[in-house]
């Protein structure tokens, strides 16, 4: 055989192979979007099989042939949205690459563990239980530099970007990350002058952001807290209530309020044993920052806001007027400034 023979049929071999390459790597006809999940444990033979059987590829022996020259044998777990017209090569890329499909969660302030654990578990991002049990858990917490026995508080609320069906740790290390990043951009100056450690104003903080429903009162309530705190005189806080008997909805009843737990500040001086919810920035510079005030009491107008007294008297004829409807006299001429 002369050269130019020899050239003409290397030549054609390579264009046949280069053709081969380019139909088999191509997108199979009649493609369409899919929602591909790989579990924990799946080899890439398994992997290029299923995706074969579903129309994703067109040929699950050249596929892993391609994955395997690539050095990308290894696929992740999770679930992948595959294209309609995606090459194998492109599809090899996402899944080895873990290129999964991931959610964007709102983590409302003033959340706490479990409304969040139900919120999380509801949207597949991690099993609720798991997310409690180490909410809880000693050994985990401490690992996060957190001196505590519950993970409560600590959890920064805010918008995040989880994977589905992520371990409940990882999840928990997230959003407490956030949390440590956010702290470390406010001015904690103030924090000796009100004789507080940083949990206890963490703690404090829980409780302005629960009452709190306008911005503005922020940091009257702090300050309302913060009197009755100094004065010794029992916080008398509806949320914690809630808190102890696990009622984050509907009416507190009276049985609710004698409710024998630390949480009850109703019954306990002092802060409850842990935050009560996962309390926002402003709620947190709030607590740091309480106005300068005498006022000791505050109660619902039923219109979001609260109306503040300095003394008890004057306080029972406002939640007279407000929560009981009795005329009383009461003249409500508060403008806070």
């Amino acid at each position: 055989m002369n050269f130019k023979k020899t050239v003409i049929l290397v030549s054609g071999i390579i264009l046949l192979l280069s053709g081969s390459f380019i139909f088999l790597n191509s997108a199979p006809d009649g493609m369409k979007d899919e929602i591909f999940i790989i579990e924990k444990g799946d080899f890439l033979k398994s992997v290029a099989k299923k995706l074969s059987e579903r129309n994703l590829i067109r040929n699950d022996n050249f596929f892993v042939l391609l994955a395997m020259v690539q050095n990308k044998s290894t696929v992740l777990s999770g679930k992948y949205k595959i294209y309609k017209g995606s090459s194998s090569g492109s599809i090899i890329n996402r899944l080895s690459s873990g290129d999964i499909i991931k959610k964007k969660i709102v983590i409302p302030e003033g959340f706490n563990i479990y409304e969040t654990a139900e919120l999380l578990d509801g949207e597949n991002i991690t099993d609720g239980d798991e997310f409690l049990k180490y909410s809880v858990s000693r050994e985990f917490i401490n690992s996060l530099g957190i001196d505590a026995d519950s993970i409560e508080g600590f959890l920064f609320p805010d918008t995040y970007v989880f994977a589905e069906n992520q371990d409940a740790r990882d999840v928990l290390f997230a959003m407490n990350r956030q949390f440590r990043s956010v702290i470390k951009q406010i001015d904690f100056s103030n924090l000796k002058k009100l004789n507080l450690n940083t949990y206890e104003l963490i703690n404090l903080a829980s409780l302005v952001e629960k009452e709190a429903r306008i911005p503005s009162e922020r940091r009257y309530i702090s300050a309302v807290f913060h009197n009755r705190l100094r004065k010794n005189i029992k916080l008398g806080c509806d949320p914690t209530i809630r808190y102890a008997v696990k009622k984050f909805k509907g009416r507190i009843t009276y049985s609710d309020l004698k409710y024998d737990s630390p949480y009850n500040t109703y019954l306990y001086y002092g802060l409850p044993p842990t935050p009560i919810c996962s309390p926002g920035r402003e709620s947190i510079s709030a607590a740091l920052n309480p106005v300068k005030t005498s006022y000791l009491y505050f109660v619902a107008r039923n219109d979001g806001s609260h109306y503040f007294s300095g003394t008890l008297r004057e306080h029972n004829k406002a939640v007279e007027f407000y929560q009981k409807g009795i005329n009383n006299g009461f003249v409500d001429e508060q403008k806070l400034h």
